[in-house]
């Protein structure tokens, strides 16, 4: 077929129209594609950036933020709190009705205080279940962990490096005992069957230091009897009521800073070994949510009205280990602790 010069060059023209139209056709696919997947891309950017918002604001929020109320079935309707010896100051400002208010608050549930009249009544206390958190003291701890299913979460301490304290042997300050040795044959005041640094270490200390008898200390002085807490004992030593004492360190400043007794008032003769601070603890069968909100009440507490310069810092079970230790060498059983 021949064609002329005017077809072809209107067939030219037809050929470049086309080329023109597919070119652009081929433009708007690539842009409208490109559209989508910017779209797609920002969307699933943008779901990313949600779900790392939700995931941060999650990590940030507290652990055991307090469930909402349809997932507390477990929960108890009120939360009780005990107390050892030592820890009621009797005053309108108790700072342990400071604590419970602010728990209470915290979790949505009442929560009661509960002071024991010794060591024995916590730990006795926690057994019947009558308590669901308390403040022990270290020995006493671990005896509520054998019998009454106690776990160790936090203690009450200056800073992370300052979580022990140590038991001191204190006389009256015009006594004319210089050593441990000028006591022998002298009366000796213990605070608690079950206290640690009124009773467990100091009784370590002279038996180390005499190679006396586990369990015979009683042979070494005049007599051996329990004032019911750190607090008489240092009073009674104040007052000339007893020729030595067993007591805790931050217990004795306590006193002192309440005006209850005066640094002038007695003497220290001997200090122990540091010893892990008195530790809160919860009962082991509590709902593991309940127990997460308990953890992160004290963990993140700031009250300073109760805490005095202090803050809680995480231990567990196996920091008081050094405490069964001390105990298995003077052959003391919980039961004879708790018999005196």
């Amino acid at each position: 077929m021949k064609f002329s010069k005017k077809s072809n060059y209107s067939i030219f023209l037809l050929l470049m129209v086309l080329a023109v139209a597919l070119t652009a056709c081929g433009q708007k696919n690539e842009a409208a594609s490109g559209s989508a997947n910017n779209a797609n891309n920002a969307s699933n950017a943008g779901a990313a950036s949600d779900a790392g918002t939700a995931s941060d604001a999650a990590s940030s929020s507290p652990a055991s933020a307090s469930p909402a109320a349809g997932d507390r079935k477990d929960w108890p309707k009120e939360l009780n709190i005990g107390f050892i010896p030592g820890e009621n100051d009797g005053k309108a400002n108790d700072p342990k009705k400071i604590v419970a208010k602010d728990m209470s608050d915290a979790l949505g549930i009442k929560v009661n205080v509960f002071e024991g009249e010794d060591y024995t009544a916590v730990i006795e206390a926690m057994r019947t279940k009558k308590i669901d958190v308390a403040s022990f003291g270290p020995f006493s701890y671990i005896i509520a962990h054998e019998r009454s299913g106690a776990e160790a979460f936090a203690v009450s301490a200056a800073s992370e490096d300052a979580e022990f304290y140590h038991s001191l042997i204190v006389v009256p300050a015009d006594s004319p005992a210089q050593s441990l040795a000028d006591l022998k044959g002298k009366s000796m005041l213990f605070a608690d069957p079950a206290s640690t640094s009124g009773h467990l270490f100091p009784e370590m200390m002279f038996a180390k230091q005499f190679n006396l008898e586990p369990g015979k200390i009683d042979s070494y002085f005049s007599n051996v009897s329990y004032s019911g807490g750190h607090d008489k004992s240092i009073i009674a030593i104040s007052k000339g009521q007893a020729d030595s004492a067993g007591v805790c360190d931050s217990c004795i400043k306590r006193i002192v800073d309440e005006g209850l007794v005066k640094e002038s008032d007695y003497r220290v003769l001997a200090t122990s070994d540091p010893i892990p601070s008195s530790p809160l603890a919860y009962r082991n069968d509590l709902p593991a949510d309940l127990v997460a909100a308990i953890k992160d009440f004290f963990l993140h507490y700031d009250n300073q009205d109760y805490l005095k310069g202090n803050h809680y810092f995480p231990v567990q079970d196996s920091d008081y280990q050094i405490i069964r230790d001390t105990a298995d060498l003077l052959k003391m059983s919980p039961d004879d602790l708790l018999k005196g």
